[in-house]
């Protein structure tokens, strides 16, 4: 059980990871044409990069949702048996949560 479960929880923090990635790489790649940009025009406001990072992200974000909420969707079907199965082995030991 304590293995299934340490190999669940380095699943989820590389899934973590993996699910971040799409969202981080368009802020990069936002961010550098934006200093690119502000470079060559010698505009040096931070909004600028700000909202074109912003963008990036939320147009990502759509992008990705249903990527990111189908392998959401996988983790959360093999990490609900494992949870059912702790509380179940778990709900006779003492101090619980139960106050009666």
């Amino acid at each position: 059980m304590t293995a299934s479960l340490v190999a669940l929880v380095r699943e989820g923090l590389l899934l973590a990871l993996l699910l971040a990635a799409p969202l981080l790489v368009a802020a990069l790649i936002a961010g550098v044409l934006t200093g690119l940009v502000g470079a060559f025009t010698q505009i040096q406001d931070p909004a600028v990069g700000l909202v074109s990072r912003v963008a990036a992200v939320g147009i990502a974000l759509v992008l990705f949702a249903p990527s990111i909420a189908h392998q959401l969707d996988g983790f959360a079907s093999r990490l609900w048996p494992l949870v059912a199965a702790v509380g179940a082995g778990g709900a006779g030991g003492a101090g619980g949560a139960g106050g009666e």
